[in-house]
Protein backbone atom coordinates (compact mmCIF):
# COMPACT_ATOMS: atom_id res chain seq x y z
CA UNK A 1 0.00 0.00 0.00
CA UNK A 2 0.90 3.54 -0.90
CA UNK A 3 1.50 5.65 2.00
CA UNK A 4 0.12 9.07 0.95
CA UNK A 5 2.32 11.33 2.90
CA UNK A 6 5.47 9.97 1.26
CA UNK A 7 3.82 10.78 -2.45
CA UNK A 8 3.43 14.33 -0.94
CA UNK A 9 6.95 14.27 -0.14
CA UNK A 10 8.23 13.28 -3.38
CA UNK A 11 5.54 15.74 -5.13
CA UNK A 12 7.69 18.77 -2.98
CA UNK A 13 10.76 17.41 -4.27
CA UNK A 14 9.83 17.83 -7.36
CA UNK A 15 8.60 20.87 -6.85
CA UNK A 16 11.70 22.62 -5.22
CA UNK A 17 13.62 20.89 -8.37
CA UNK A 18 11.45 22.84 -10.55
CA UNK A 19 11.79 26.24 -8.51
CA UNK A 20 15.49 25.92 -8.26
CA UNK A 21 15.62 24.96 -12.14
CA UNK A 22 13.51 27.73 -13.17
CA UNK A 23 15.31 30.53 -10.97
CA UNK A 24 18.70 29.23 -11.24
CA UNK A 25 19.37 28.97 -7.82
CA UNK A 26 18.17 27.21 -4.53
CA UNK A 27 14.62 27.94 -3.44
CA UNK A 28 13.97 27.12 0.27
CA UNK A 29 11.29 24.80 1.02
CA UNK A 30 7.53 24.75 1.19
CA UNK A 31 7.43 22.87 3.68
CA UNK A 32 9.24 22.18 6.80
CA UNK A 33 10.20 18.73 7.93
CA UNK A 34 7.22 17.26 10.01
CA UNK A 35 6.34 14.29 11.95
CA UNK A 36 4.86 11.43 9.46
CA UNK A 37 1.02 12.02 8.73
CA UNK A 38 1.33 15.79 10.12
CA UNK A 39 1.44 18.97 7.91
CA UNK A 40 4.30 21.50 9.00
CA UNK A 41 3.69 24.68 9.15
CA UNK A 42 5.24 26.78 5.86
CA UNK A 43 8.69 27.97 5.91
CA UNK A 44 7.92 31.79 4.69
CA UNK A 45 4.78 33.15 3.06
CA UNK A 46 4.85 35.67 0.14
CA UNK A 47 2.96 39.05 1.03
CA UNK A 48 0.28 40.21 -1.43
CA UNK A 49 1.32 43.19 -3.17
CA UNK A 50 0.29 46.05 -5.16
CA UNK A 51 2.11 48.16 -7.40
CA UNK A 52 0.90 51.04 -9.08
CA UNK A 53 3.20 53.49 -11.37
CA UNK A 54 2.45 56.78 -11.70
CA UNK A 55 4.34 59.28 -13.98
CA UNK A 56 6.81 60.21 -10.96
CA UNK A 57 6.92 57.07 -8.66
CA UNK A 58 6.34 53.75 -8.37
CA UNK A 59 4.08 53.03 -5.60
CA UNK A 60 4.39 49.11 -3.86
CA UNK A 61 2.00 48.03 -1.18
CA UNK A 62 1.92 44.85 0.55
CA UNK A 63 0.03 43.20 3.45
CA UNK A 64 1.96 42.33 6.56
CA UNK A 65 -0.70 41.79 9.54
CA UNK A 66 0.42 40.89 13.47
CA UNK A 67 4.42 42.65 12.63
CA UNK A 68 6.27 45.72 14.11
CA UNK A 69 7.34 47.72 11.73
CA UNK A 70 11.29 47.25 13.45
CA UNK A 71 10.63 43.33 12.26
CA UNK A 72 10.03 44.47 8.81
CA UNK A 73 13.47 45.02 6.54
CA UNK A 74 13.35 46.58 3.04
CA UNK A 75 15.98 46.32 0.27
CA UNK A 76 15.51 48.80 -2.98
CA UNK A 77 17.76 48.87 -5.57
CA UNK A 78 17.33 50.62 -9.26
CA UNK A 79 15.20 47.49 -10.79
CA UNK A 80 14.15 45.17 -7.68
CA UNK A 81 11.70 45.62 -4.28
CA UNK A 82 12.66 43.17 -1.45
CA UNK A 83 10.68 42.63 1.32
CA UNK A 84 11.70 40.14 4.07
CA UNK A 85 10.18 39.83 7.98
CA UNK A 86 10.22 37.66 10.97
CA UNK A 87 8.41 37.55 13.83
CA UNK A 88 8.10 35.49 17.16
CA UNK A 89 5.72 35.05 20.14
CA UNK A 90 5.99 33.09 22.95
CA UNK A 91 3.07 32.52 25.40
CA UNK A 92 3.41 30.99 28.70
CA UNK A 93 0.13 30.68 31.49
CA UNK A 94 0.44 28.89 34.45
CA UNK A 95 -2.52 28.12 36.61
CA UNK A 96 -3.31 25.57 39.07
CA UNK A 97 -2.37 22.23 37.68
CA UNK A 98 -1.48 23.05 34.43
CA UNK A 99 0.93 25.40 32.68
CA UNK A 100 0.22 26.67 29.00
CA UNK A 101 2.67 27.32 26.70
CA UNK A 102 2.77 27.94 23.18
CA UNK A 103 5.20 29.62 20.49
CA UNK A 104 4.61 30.76 16.95
CA UNK A 105 7.09 31.96 14.41
CA UNK A 106 6.87 33.04 10.64
CA UNK A 107 8.64 34.59 8.32
CA UNK A 108 7.85 36.77 5.22
CA UNK A 109 9.71 37.51 1.74
CA UNK A 110 8.36 38.48 -1.47
CA UNK A 111 11.14 40.03 -4.08
CA UNK A 112 9.72 41.74 -7.03
CA UNK A 113 10.88 43.40 -10.29
CA UNK A 114 10.23 46.74 -11.06
CA UNK A 115 8.26 47.86 -13.83
CA UNK A 116 10.76 51.14 -14.30
CA UNK A 117 13.67 52.22 -12.71
CA UNK A 118 13.63 53.83 -9.02
CA UNK A 119 15.94 56.09 -7.10
CA UNK A 120 16.44 54.15 -4.17
CA UNK A 121 18.24 57.26 -1.73
CA UNK A 122 15.13 58.88 -2.27
CA UNK A 123 12.56 55.76 -1.47
CA UNK A 124 10.22 56.44 1.58
CA UNK A 125 8.46 53.43 3.54
CA UNK A 126 5.64 53.66 6.01
CA UNK A 127 4.07 51.17 8.14
CA UNK A 128 0.30 51.26 9.83
CA UNK A 129 -2.64 49.03 10.59
CA UNK A 130 -0.63 45.85 9.10
CA UNK A 131 0.10 47.61 5.49
CA UNK A 132 3.28 48.68 4.18
CA UNK A 133 3.70 51.37 1.51
CA UNK A 134 6.79 52.02 -0.41
CA UNK A 135 6.83 55.14 -2.50
CA UNK A 136 9.90 54.96 -4.65
CA UNK A 137 10.55 57.96 -7.38
CA UNK A 138 11.39 56.98 -10.44
CA UNK A 139 14.88 57.93 -12.07
CA UNK A 140 14.90 59.65 -16.11
CA UNK A 141 15.14 56.65 -18.02
CA UNK A 142 19.03 57.34 -20.07
CA UNK A 143 18.48 58.61 -23.58
CA UNK A 144 20.36 55.77 -25.99
CA UNK A 145 23.30 57.20 -27.36
CA UNK A 146 24.41 55.74 -31.15
CA UNK A 147 28.32 54.25 -31.53
CA UNK A 148 29.75 54.77 -34.27
CA UNK A 149 31.72 51.37 -35.11
CA UNK A 150 35.36 52.07 -35.98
Amino acid sequence: MVDTWDEFRRFEEIMNRMFEEFSGRPRRRLLASGERGEIAPAVYREPFIDVIETDKEIVATAELPGLEKQDININVTEDRLEISAETKHEEKKEEKGYVYRERSSGSYYRAISLPSPVDPDNSKASYKNGVLEIKMPKTEIKKKKPLKID
